[in-house]
């Protein structure tokens, strides 16, 4: 598959999921306005990129820059924007750690280097944060983090693509990939709640 397609794939297999109620599962804080707003500004900017002191910048990468910001803002107490900050670089480090470790010993890679490591990212992220802006914000301050450390250590061998399709199909995956496992999560506990509860409730009638 080539670079792009994933992500691609994902935001329609997303917006097939927001579309048949799955929204307030995935994304329930977020507004109908903010998603729409996003992936508006995500179709537009994914086609663009510009070159800026020796380096290719495609705009998506821009536009989830803005997004992190509009997250941190929206974030209430300065406690928790601290919070998703510190959870942003400490995810950052291990993304580009991950790369270098996947591209040094390439037996380590299951499937595709970089996906790889999104997996890994995003069960990382699973583990730290839940509520799902929080869980986006991190990933995506991680992730713009991790790929400036990358494209800095290559500058200069070649011209670096910041953003690139690779970059978008990593991003979308971890993404996706966190949800929805946080989603499945969340409704195995809840079913598992529900039936010891129900459990004890009879063998309290039994007991009487």
């Amino acid at each position: 598959m080539n670079s792009g397609y994933l992500a691609f794939l994902l935001l329609g297999i997303t917006l097939i999921l927001f579309g048949s109620g799955w929204k307030e599962l995935y994304v329930r804080s977020i507004s109908h306005k903010g998603i729409l707003l996003f992936f508006v500004g995500w179709a537009v900017c994914s086609r663009f990129t510009i070159p800026w002191h020796g380096v290719r910048i495609n705009l998506a990468a821009g536009w989830l820059a803005v997004a992190s910001v509009a997250i941190i803002y929206v974030t209430a107490g300065i406690v928790p924007k601290l919070h998703l900050l510190s959870l942003g670089l400490l995810l950052g480090s291990f993304h580009f750690l991950l790369h270098q470790v996947l591209e040094m010993d390439p037996v380590l890679v299951v499937g595709k280097g970089g996906l790889d490591a999104s997996l890994l990212l995003a069960v990382l992220a699973l583990l730290l944060q839940r509520q799902e802006l929080a869980q986006i914000g991190c990933l995506t301050i991680g992730f713009l983090l991790g790929e400036g450390y990358r494209t800095l250590m290559h500058r200069g061998v070649a011209v670096p693509v910041y953003g690139g399709p690779e970059f978008q199909d990593e991003w979308w995956l971890a993404v996706f990939a966190a949800r929805t496992m946080t989603v499945v999560l969340q409704a195995l506990y809840a079913g598992c709640s529900s039936l010891l509860k129900g459990w004890f409730n009879r063998r309290g009638g039994w007991k009487k």
